[in-house]
């Protein structure tokens, strides 16, 4: 592995050099490589070959088994602590999963075996899971290689000298951990917290007094920007997971003007799409794919929106029940397009789509337009059956204000066809989020034919 024979190096020649803090807790270079190797004492009773669960509170503690279990010729199995007992439990026994590793260094052999997961020569770093808003989280495989060749691409949009690289959110979540080991493998110093705090965060970044780079989602981002804390190292956001609306952009231009802000359009699997520069991008795209990202939109129809595939060498090495090479085309679920001068447009996901009255309706497009108008915070657009036209579009929405039918449909007349228009729009106290921080859509739209929202 590349990322352990860099962090050895570095050990070596800048053996004082800050690789880690997570809250109080620091650790150098030197103390790190020492610290894996300590690991690897705890973990000598696992054979090799085997694939181990992290179900770890603490995140130093976590990327130290991690590297420790890879330098012992395990796969570590990244694991979301904060999922129930049950889930967990359901995970192990799913993909026969041995051994976990939890905190306090206590490592269990689980007697769990399975055949779904298989050792590849290839250079797995760990099996990554996804969300899991329904059912079980899917089971995928990261290689090295992959994210080596993203780091690449990263390097190219920083044109200044990056000295800490901060991630906002659990080592679970792929982002967060593919910042942290990005960190590392540079020789970067990494700043992570084990429960966000944005004001803690910010404050421990400003006493650095060095260059930093920050991966986030929107919603961590808004409440960075909402503490109105001067950051006079930050340089670059990197943002993913959701679309920035208009007012977080000027928000972030307004608080943060020293500020590179790009946003990246991916996901776990494979890796970054494409990616806005500083906002150069128009307003409702996602931006350029970036130059090693192929892609290729099935089933077109008329106004030539297809179902988008890509290619490239950040994808991972396919699921583990399906596992594919990072040669073919992966299908990504999201309904898309490409303009004229190459820009990307996503219109929603597949499973998102509504049908009203025959018509292909996508509420992302609407969100997008909706998101522009002054009275509106957070909006999401959900479905609920109509017995002549199938399907209604609902707008749910967060702000001050309400917001009558007769002006939302007067704002948006000049830009939505009339179908595209929510029949129905209701403000609510607050949206439901996934546990990487994007509104969680289908509990959303459960929540509404409940009658969950219902004034």
């Amino acid at each position: 592995m590349k990322v352990l024979e860099n962090i050895a190096y570095y050990a070596q020649t800048h053996p004082k050099r800050s690789a880690l803090q997570f809250d109080d807790f620091k650790c150098n270079y030197k103390q790190l490589k020492e610290r894996i190797e300590l690991a690897m004492e705890d973990t000598i009773n696992i054979p090799s070959h085997h694939f181990v669960g992290l179900v770890m509170k603490n995140p130093m503690e976590t990327i130290i088994y991690y590297f420790a279990l890879l330098k012992r010729g395990c796969i570590p199995c990244v694991l979301d602590f904060r999922w129930s007992q049950a889930q967990i439990d359901s995970l192990l026994e799913h993909y026969g999963i041995s051994y976990i590793i939890r905190d306090f260094r206590e490592v269990i052999y689980t007697a769990h075996y399975s055949n779904k997961m298989k050792w590849c020569e290839e250079d797995i770093l760990h099996i990554g899971f996804t969300s899991g808003t329904t059912g079980l989280p899917k089971a995928y495989y990261r290689n090295e290689r992959s994210w080596l060749c993203s780091y690449e691409e990263n390097e190219k949009l920083m044109s200044e000298v990056i000295d800490i690289i901060v991630a906002l959110g659990p080592l679970s979540h792929s982002l967060s951990l593919y910042a942290c080991i990005y960190a590392l493998y540079s020789g970067r110093t990494f700043i992570g917290q084990q429960q966000f705090n944005a004001s803690l965060l910010l404050k421990k970044i400003e006493m650095n007094s060095q260059t930093v780079a920050m991966f986030t989602v929107p919603t961590m981002l808004l409440s960075c920007v909402a503490e109105n804390i001067e950051i006079s190292g930050l340089r670059y956001i990197f943002t993913t997971g959701d679309k920035l609306h208009s007012k977080l952009r000027l928000k972030v231009k307004r608080n943060l003007p020293q500020v590179i802000l790009i946003e990246f359009f991916g996901t776990s699997e494979a890796s970054f799409i494409s990616y806005n520069y500083n906002n150069k991008a128009p307003y409702n795209s996602v931006g350029l794919p970036f130059p090693n990202v192929k892609i290729y939109l099935a089933h077109q129809d008329e106004q030539n929106v297809g179902i988008l595939n890509i290619k490239s060498n950040m994808t991972f090495s396919g699921y583990v029940d399906t596992e594919v090479g990072n040669s073919e085309w992966i299908e990504i679920g999201d309904f898309a397009s490409i303009d004229c001068d190459g820009y990307l447009y996503l219109h929603g996901r597949q499973c998102d789509r509504l049908i009203i009255g025959g018509r292909n309706v996508y509420p992302s497009e609407i969100e997008t337009v909706i998101q522009q108008c002054d009275a509106f915070d957070e909006v999401c657009v959900v479905s609920e059956p109509h017995s002549k036209f199938g399907q209604i579009a609902v707008l749910l929405y967060t702000g001050e204000q309400e917001v009558s039918y007769q002006t939302l449909r007067t704002s948006l007349a000049p830009y939505l066809a009339r179908y595209q228009i929510p029949s129905k729009l209701l403000r609510i106290d607050k949206m439901h989020y996934t546990e990487s921080g994007k509104i969680a859509r289908k509990q959303m739209q459960e929540t509404n034919l409940e009658g969950g929202f219902s004034i």
